[in-house]
C-alpha cells in the first residue's frame, strides 16, 4: 500500500501551498483515500487484470488533473488546472 499512497502523493504534488490534504482508512471500504481541502480526492484501487495498484484522483470543482511516467525518473508527475 505504501507505493500506492506515494503514487497519489505525487498527484496531488502540484496542489496550491497552503492546500492541506489527509490520507485516512475507509474501513467499510477496505481502501485508503485522501482527501484535500479544496476538493482534491485521490483514491487507490487494485486492478486484478493488470495486478498493480491504481489511483484516482478527483480534482476540486472547476479544474482538471492529469499525470504521466516521467521516462528519466519513472515517477509519476501530476498537474492540476
Amino acid at each position: 500500500m505504501i507505493p500506492t499512497l506515494m503514487l497519489a502523493a505525487a498527484l496531488l504534488g502540484s496542489l496550491p501551498a497552503g492546500t492541506t490534504c489527509t490520507t485516512s482508512e475507509e474501513k467499510i471500504l477496505q481502501r485508503w483515500q485522501t482527501l484535500c481541502d479544496d476538493g482534491t480526492r485521490a483514491v487507490p484501487t487494485w486492478n486484478q487484470t493488470l495486478s498493480r495498484w491504481e489511483s484516482i484522483v478527483t480534482p476540486p470543482p472547476g479544474k482538471t488533473c492529469t499525470g504521466q511516467l516521467n521516462p528519466h525518473t519513472r515517477q509519476v508527475e501530476g498537474h492540476c488546472r
